[in-house]
């Protein structure tokens, strides 16, 4: 890769990767290793721009979609960052996030495969105007509307969490008004659309508990909760789920096995 401009002068990078076309190993997948590659071998420095997914793709001559999907996990790996009406960046390596790949699951569904046995009680369920986070996780158009549910998660009728989750309301309307309590979200978006959420990031944090939350969990006011912001995506690549979950800490334990390869 030649000498690029500085990302501060608004230009892109260019980026000498290539696609092999009739390769088992997907188009994204072969973007993304591309791309990591440069970053690790230091030719694609922290603060550059990456060319944008139009650009991208015309080089390539593939869907914008695939560009978007190695783009999107490399941000969720912490190799880029995107910043809006500005463009996608690389990350220096000291703000990376650490991940670990593993099966997808409903909250319902995990906490079952946990041997325990979870209820739920939804506080809200409603349909409303898009905005905010989730609109844009969601890559909504203007004036579109979202499915918004609250549900408040138990174990042995003891408050273990508030999940808030969004789905665009024009593709999966019924879920405005489907029961959903001690059901599975995930199996609700299969059996009424054949739905299928294929892959999520998590992002796991902790912070102080608001009022609301604290009232909810059963918590003081700025006791340590635990955040979990998810975007989920079906085979296509298109957002089906944004949601965020406030866990009550003393009954939460995240466990993350990992190996050396």
């Amino acid at each position: 890769m030649k000498n690029s401009p500085s990302s501060r002068s608004g230009e892109s990078v260019p980026l000498d990767i290539k696609v092999t076309k009739g390769s088992a190993v997907p188009y994204y997948h072969q973007i993304k290793e591309a791309i990591k590659e440069l970053i690790l071998s230091g030719e694609l420095k922290p603060g550059e721009m990456l060319p944008s997914e139009f650009s991208l793709s015309d080089q390539l001559g593939i869907s914008r979609l695939v560009i978007h999907r190695a783009y999107r996990e490399l941000v969720g790996e912490g190799f880029l960052v995107r910043q809006r009406s500005k463009g996608t960046f690389v990350l220096p390596a000291s703000k990376r996030t650490h991940v670990v790949d593993g099966p997808l699951f409903s909250m319902t569904e995990s906490l079952t495969q946990d041997g325990l046995e979870p209820s739920n009680e939804i506080l809200v369920q409603e349909v409303v105007a898009a905005s905010g986070e989730a609109w844009k996780e969601l890559k909504l158009p203007p004036n579109a509307q979202m499915v918004h549910i609250r549900s408040l998660r138990m174990i042995r009728e003891l408050p273990l969490a508030v999940e808030d989750m969004y789905f665009p309301y024009e593709r999966f309307p019924e879920m405005s008004t489907v029961d959903l309590n001690n059901r599975s979200t995930y199996v609700t978006l299969e059996e009424l659309y054949g739905a299928h959420p294929q892959d999520a990031l998590d992002l796991i944090s902790a912070e102080p508990a608001t009022t609301e939350y604290a009232t909810l969990l059963g918590v003081k006011k700025g006791a340590p909760v635990v955040r979990v912001k998810r975007v989920a995506t079906d085979r296509k690549g298109l957002p089906v789920e944004y949601s965020t979950v406030i866990f009550h800490a003393g009954r939460y334990q995240l466990a993350l096995r990992v190996h050396r390869s």
